[in-house]
């Protein structure tokens, strides 16, 4: 039988790589993010274009015509590096925004989706947090690093809470990852690349390949009872003392 899934940030570097790897391990994905379908997204993926910040919900489950949701991968993320920094002086509106996605956003699209994972059969959520949300961050960027602590602490909330109906909950804390959002950054300052792979004991940047195929791990039976955990995914960057 095919399961489904539903990954919310599916035209980000990391959605993207998941969405393909579940295409490609023969599971129905529904695929969501701003506007129009990403092209590297697999022709097998049904698209929806939403709004975290203020679309409903419910609308993302229309495609499954009544049937259960076996996986939910929130991968939608946000990292504004030009203007976030220390608590002590950053505007509102960054607050608002990377809340509003990181973590508003995806409570919101979680919640939505529990009755439908209550009727499927795979009944695991994995959310893509940060190492910055478990470690802190050598340069501030406070709302971000908040915003992945909660996402965190509400996986393991969650899971202990939908344990008893077979629902399993877990983070993904990538490390440094080569993805688009973070790219830029690399390509204005080699040097930024260059100490990054320094400082990451196997010696270079992670891929979203890498971290997509820890998330199929996650969702599948091979995980089947792992719940409330983080798996962290970082070179072996955050297991040093520096």
């Amino acid at each position: 039988m095919t399961r489904t899934a539903l990954v919310t940030g599916a035209g980000g570097g990391i959605g993207s790589a998941t969405v393909a790897r579940l295409v490609a391990d023969g599971v129905h994905v529904i695929a969501t993010d701003l506007g129009e379908r990403a092209a590297a997204l697999p022709p097998e993926a049904d698209y929806v274009a939403f709004d975290l910040r203020g679309g409903d919900p419910a609308e993302l489950f229309d495609r499954l015509g009544g049937k259960g949701l076996d996986y939910l991968v929130n991968a939608a993320g946000v990292a504004l590096f030009d203007r976030d920094g220390s608590t002590l002086d950053i505007d509102e509106s960054v607050w608002d925004v990377t809340l509003g996605v990181n973590l508003h956003g995806l409570r919101k699209v979680t919640t939505a989706a529990v009755e439908h994972l209550r009727r499927g059969s795979g009944k695991s959520i994995v959310n893509v947090a940060s190492t910055a949300g478990i470690r802190g961050m050598d340069s501030p960027l406070d709302a971000y690093q908040v915003s992945k602590a909660a996402v965190v602490s509400l996986t393991r909330a969650l899971a202990l809470q939908l344990a008893p109906e077979g629902i399993r909950a877990n983070t993904v804390c990538p490390g440094a990852i080569l993805t688009p959002m973070i790219d830029y950054l690399y390509v204005d300052n080699p040097g930024r690349r260059a100490d990054m792979e320094s400082r990451t004991p196997l010696g270079r940047l992670g891929m979203p390949a890498e971290i997509a195929g820890a998330i199929a791990f996650l969702l599948s039976e091979d995980a089947s009872f792992v719940t409330a955990t983080d798996l962290v995914v970082d070179g072996g960057w955050t297991a040093q003392i520096k």
